[in-house]
């Protein structure tokens, strides 16, 4: 399971031309300002023409969460926004014999 990146980081052009993150202590984005830096992310990709690396998982997303991989590296992933706690419904148990 992906923990929540603890730290600084830059946006950078890594070698491939993608727009990506990169673990930086002298960085201005963190977990807690991460919309600002998917906002950052999403205009220099349309300034300098160039894709976006983000993890989208198969079910789709639209919150940006910035994680650290299994090294420690981080990455933007975009998740499904989560419902508020309490409005969780619980089925029943159906005794059937």
């Amino acid at each position: 399971m992906a923990k929540i990146y603890n730290g600084t980081v830059s946006i950078i052009k890594n070698l491939k031309g993608l727009i990506t993150v990169q673990a930086d202590p002298e960085g201005k984005f963190t977990s807690a300002n991460v919309d600002e830096l998917y906002k950052t992310m999403l205009a220099l990709s349309k300034k300098h023409k160039a894709e976006c690396k983000f993890f989208i998982p198969e079910v789709g997303g639209d919150t940006p969460l910035l994680f650290a991989d299994r090294w420690g590296k981080p990455y933007v992933s975009l998740l499904p926004a989560r419902k508020a706690p309490g409005t969780v419904t619980v089925s029943k148990v159906t005794k059937l014999a």
